[in-house]
């Protein structure tokens, strides 16, 4: 076994995944490309030294922008000629499943570059493919439904949520500059003439949320805790983490910014105790 070091990461911002998107006119092919091609000038590993691309993604591939192979053609059309491109798909973990996957090449396989990491569109598909894709098969409930029920039977409120996502909010409003400081956030190019470029993410910065605001919002369909303010949101994005062994690191001069030591996943007994996994 071989130590898998992450290399390079890059992110695009993250749109709303709603039909105000300012990401809404690319596809996600498109989105990827040009996370990568920041990604192989941040690290100036040429593409073409890329052996394993895995990409994570769900809502994106029920899209009329999705056709044969996806993961290969992001993969052909960035450069990686000599990668073995394939998609993940876990729902909500699809992207660190993607990361998974590339890093076990490096680890057992004797690979020396992979790339894993995702892409979602949520404004590029109807509603109705959200709602499926966010609807447990087993029980028929919503997500949200399922994770409510079970955070009041683990004593947490309404007001433990609204001061959680203001928390949430906060955090992501300082770490926006952060990313930018550091280079791990790439400015993205639109199709939009209005809007040429986007370099915030959307959900963060548009909107001044405050206690009182998220106190006056009324809880989703048939939840008691959970509104649209303290939930998880929709959200257009691709990020991707590059990954390589440590005798390549050395070769090419790269600095290590971590050390990916395990992976571990876990259905559980239950669709509501989703929330929880892995313990």
């Amino acid at each position: 076994m071989k130590d898998v070091l992450v290399v390079g990461m890059m992110r695009s911002p993250i749109g709303t995944g709603t039909q105000k998107s300012l990401l809404k006119s690319l596809t996600p092919q498109n989105l990827s490309l040009q996370v990568l091609s920041a990604l192989f000038r941040q690290t100036k590993v040429l593409p073409e030294n890329i052996e394993i691309f895995r990409v994570g993604s769900v809502v994106s591939l029920k899209s009329n922008d999705i056709g044969q192979a996806p993961s290969r053609e992001i993969a052909f059309r960035a450069g990686m000629v000599n990668a073995s491109a394939n998609i993940a798909e876990k729902a909500c973990s699809s992207g660190l499943r993607a990361v998974w996957e590339a890093a076990a090449a490096i680890k057992y396989e004797g690979a020396d570059f992979a790339i894993g990491g995702g892409v979602d569109m949520m404004s590029n598909v109807p509603e109705e493919v959200n709602i499926k894709a966010l609807t447990c098969p087993i029980t028929g409930k919503m997500m949200a439904e399922l994770s409510d029920l079970r955070s009041r039977e683990l004593g947490f409120t309404r007001r433990d949520y609204d001061i959680y996502a203001i928390e949430s909010y906060e955090r992501a409003k300082r770490r926006l500059n952060d990313y930018h400081l550091a280079g791990y956030l790439t400015p993205i190019f639109l199709e939009s003439p209005a809007a040429p470029l986007l370099n915030f993410d959307q959900n963060v910065t548009l909107r001044d949320v405050s206690l009182g605001w998220l106190e006056k919002l009324p809880a989703l369909p048939n939840c008691e805790i959970t509104t649209a303010g303290n939930s998880s949101k929709k959200g257009d994005a691709s990020a991707f983490l590059m990954l390589a062994s440590r005798k390549a690191a050395r070769k090419y001069g790269l600095k290590p910014l971590a050390r990916l030591v395990s992976y571990a996943e876990h259905g559980g007994d239950d669709p509501k105790n989703f929330i929880l996994e892995p313990v």
